[in-house]
Parts: C-alpha cells; sequence; structure tokens
C-alpha cells in the first residue's frame, strides 16, 4: 500500500521538522512548503491526500489556500486541516469550516494523530 502523501504548510522550519517526524513515525509521506505559492505549486503537482496548514503563518493567507483549492478542479478531494491557536479563523469564516478541518494549539501528538488519520477517513482511494 502507499503511504498518503500530507503537505505541511508553515514559515516555521521547526514546525514543520517537528510534525514532520510525527508523520513519519506514522508511515506518511511528508512533504512542506513555507509559503502560498510555493503551496499551491506543490499541491498541484504532487496531489497530497492532506494539507496541515499553519492558521496563523505570515506567509499564507490560509482562507485564500481553502478557496483556491475547493475552485481548482485538480485539487478538488484534498482535505485541509489547520492549526490553530486562535478562534480568529474560524470566527472570520463562520460555517465554512467543519470541527475536523481545525486542531487548537497546544495540541499533543497522539491529537494530532488522530486529527490527521480522522482527515484520511474522507480521501477517496482514487482522485480523479
Amino acid at each position: 500500500m502507499t503511504p498518503k502523501k500530507i503537505l505541511i504548510v508553515d514559515d516555521d522550519l521547526r514546525s514543520i521538522a517537528t510534525i514532520s517526524q510525527i508523520l513519519l513515525e506514522n508511515g506518511y509521506r511528508v512533504l512542506h512548503a513555507e509559503d502560498k505559492d510555493r503551496a499551491a505549486k506543490v499541491a498541484q503537482s504532487s496531489r497530497p491526500d492532506l494539507i496541515i496548514c499553519n492558521a496563523e503563518s505570515k506567509a499564507l493567507d490560509s482562507l485564500q489556500l481553502l478557496k483556491t483549492m475547493r475552485q481548482a478542479q485538480q485539487m478538488r478531494g484534498i482535505s485541509v486541516l489547520f492549526l490553530t491557536d486562535s478562534d480568529e479563523l474560524l470566527e472570520a469564516a463562520p460555517g465554512v469550516l467543519s470541527p475536523k478541518q481545525y486542531l487548537k494549539k497546544p495540541y499533543t501528538r497522539e491529537q494530532l494523530t488522530i486529527a490527521v488519520q480522522e482527515n484520511l477517513k474522507y480521501v477517496p482511494a482514487k482522485r480523479k
């Protein structure tokens, strides 16, 4: 079975390294991007099964990424998990995000692992 691909989008390299380590230990293939332009390119070319995005990243407009993904045919079906330490993202987009699409900081390794597993449950075996 091919490991699921997960794209981490964050401008903090330490956060990318920490999340990557957790994901690699759980058998996932990990990609990363530090800004919105690179994230869009990687997502379109690599078609990850899940994108984990730091909602507070200064180099990325999280809601714009979500909007872009919903509009781009080749990015449809990619699940997004936002990591956030505030309710600002949720307040800015009422009804746009479901509870499984965000994880409040600080979170534990176990909470991140569970959130990833929950988001990947809904990934079709083969996206068109």
